[in-house]
C-alpha cells in the first residue's frame, strides 16, 4: 500500500498543478484581449503616450534611455526624445531637437499585423517632423523619426495604459 501512496500523490498534485495553468493561461489571455482593447480605442481616438526604453541612432549603437516619452492629445504632440546623430542647418547651440509640444499637422493610422502605424506630421519653428509609430496589440512601440534638418533617428517603448 505504501507504493501507491507515493505515485498517487505526485498525480495529485501534477492534476492540481495543471489547473493552476489554466487558471493563469486564462489570466494572460484576458489581459492580452484588455491590452488589445486599449491599444485600439487609444490609436484610434488619437489619445495615447509612449514611454520610451532605447533610442537606435542611425549612426552608432543603441542605447538604453529613462524617462523619455511621447504624448499626442487632443491634436496636439508633446514629445520629449534624446538625439544623437548629424545636424545641418539648425540655430545656434543646437536647438530643441525633439524636444516640443506642437500641433499636429496630418495623423494617419494603417492597421497592420498585431497592431497598428500611426504616421503623424509635425512642424515646429526650427523643423518639420515626420513620426511613424508601429504600435502592436500588448502595447510594445517602435518610433521611426525623419526630421528634415537631422539624420533619422528609431526608438522603441511601451505604451502607457491608464491604471485600473
Amino acid at each position: 500500500m505504501k507504493k501507491w501512496i507515493l505515485p498517487l500523490l505526485t498525480a495529485a498534485l501534477l492534476v492540481s498543478g495543471c489547473g493552476l495553468l489554466n487558471e493563469t493561461l486564462a489570466e494572460r489571455r484576458e489581459r492580452q484581449a484588455r491590452e488589445s482593447r486599449l491599444v485600439t480605442e487609444n490609436v484610434q481616438s488619437g489619445n495615447f503616450s509612449i514611454d520610451i526604453e532605447r533610442m537606435y541612432p542611425l549612426r552608432g549603437s543603441s542605447k538604453s534611455v529613462t524617462s523619455y516619452s511621447v504624448t499626442v492629445k487632443d491634436g496636439k504632440i508633446d514629445s520629449h526624445l534624446p538625439f544623437i546623430g548629424r545636424a545641418w542647418n539648425v540655430p545656434y547651440g543646437g536647438g530643441h531637437a525633439l524636444t516640443f509640444e506642437a500641433e499636429v499637422g496630418s495623423y494617419t493610422v494603417q492597421p497592420v499585423r498585431d497592431g497598428y502605424e500611426v504616421t503623424l506630421y509635425v512642424k515646429t519653428d526650427e523643423d518639420e517632423h515626420i513620426y511613424r509609430f508601429t504600435i502592436f496589440g500588448n502595447g510594445n512601440t517602435s518610433l521611426d523619426v525623419q526630421s528634415g534638418n537631422r539624420d533619422r533617428i528609431s526608438y522603441s517603448g511601451n505604451m502607457r495604459f491608464p491604471v485600473d
